[in-house]
């Protein structure tokens, strides 16, 4: 499962991580396991469901889920400002906290979700934040993304987003400045994966049918990921992590 599967809704529902109650999967040796179950309330000890998300089928292959539900809303707003990431930490501690942010390169969008009463309420008190659109859909439209011509993703701090993408310089991207999400098709990837770690951040690329073949991390992560990875498939029948690594030679350079 992928952990920006639920893409910008996000920020007012939750993600994949925040939706998922429950799931069964069965490990490298075919066994079949629990994790959480059909209740908010239902974890004791590690939370193996959460750990199922984003994993690529490396650590279990997944057999059922269970999910969190939310009533359909009945109206719509999206609000179009200029692209400044800044704006957004002014929206989320207002009245106007949005329901999902989108960054582009030459907009910040945000989305308004819920009862007919709150979001007029929302479109009179968008006036003092200097938006350039308010947009009234009659039905929820979900923002423009990259589809199938994603290549990575990357999760930067929200404030340092800005300056990695003027050192990653992708070809084209959007990003979720909420939660310092950054996807887009990279230039070249090196670049990307040396501007993701410049920035405390990590990278994954994806083929075309939105696998992973290459994830970028810190040798701690890596090497807990590889542990965890002997748990829960000993004998190698899984998906192998793939993780790149950074590696130094004699004279102290270190190469990806």
């Amino acid at each position: 499962m992928e952990e920006n599967s639920s893409g910008p809704l996000r920020l007012g529902f939750g993600a994949w991580r925040d939706l998922l109650l429950g799931c069964q999967f069965t490990n490298g040796r075919g066994e079949l396991i629990t994790a959480g179950g059909r209740t908010v309330k239902n974890v004791a000890g590690y939370d193996l469901t959460k750990f199922m998300i984003g994993q690529h089928g490396a650590f279990g292959k997944l057999v059922t889920i269970t999910t969190r539900l939310y009533r359909q809303p009945e109206k719509f707003l999206m609000a179009r400002f200029e692209p400044d990431v800044s704006r957004l930490g002014s929206l989320m501690t207002s009245s106007c906290r949005p329901q999902w942010a989108l960054l582009r390169k030459d907009e910040l969008l945000c989305g308004y979700i819920g009862p007919a009463r709150t979001i007029a309420f929302v479109e009179s008190a968008l006036g003092t934040f200097a938006a350039l659109e308010i947009h009234r859909p009659a039905a929820y439209e979900s923002p423009r993304l990259l589809g199938r011509r994603l290549r990575f993703r990357a999760v930067i701090s929200p404030a340092k987003i800005p300056r990695f993408l003027a050192a990653a310089a992708p070809l084209d991207w959007w990003a979720d400045p909420a939660f310092g999400l950054v996807c887009g098709v990279p230039a070249d990837s090196d670049q990307t994966e040396r501007a993701a770690l410049e920035f405390a951040g990590s990278v994954v690329f994806l083929d075309s049918a939105g696998s992973a073949v290459r994830i970028r991390l810190s040798d701690t992560e890596q090497s807990l990921l590889e542990r965890l990875k002997t748990a829960f498939d000993p004998d190698g029948h899984l998906p192998p992590l793939p993780l790149t690594r950074k590696i130094v030679d004699a004279s102290g350079s270190a190469h990806l």
